[in-house]
């Protein structure tokens, strides 16, 4: 008799939690990331005038964009 070659595992999609479905960011969490990136990178000083002028274009992206699907523990 001959031996059965062995089978290699098929992978298995991750598992959701049923109280956090995997989904795909929305644009406004996209652009809050945004926004949250550039004010750190700047943290401890004031804003210029040209980097002012950018985050109000990335806070009006942002409200255009529609309401933040808040998370719970987080």
């Amino acid at each position: 008799m001959s031996p059965v070659p062995s089978r290699q595992p098929v992978p298995q999609p991750a598992r959701q939690s049923a109280h956090q479905p995997v989904r795909r960011a929305s644009r406004a969490e996209e652009i809050n990331r945004a926004i949250r990136a550039f004010l750190t990178e700047r943290r401890g000083r004031a804003l210029t005038s040209t980097e002012r002028r950018e985050y109000e274009r990335m806070r009006a992206e942002w409200l255009a964009a529609g309401p933040l699907r808040w998370r719970r523990g987080r």
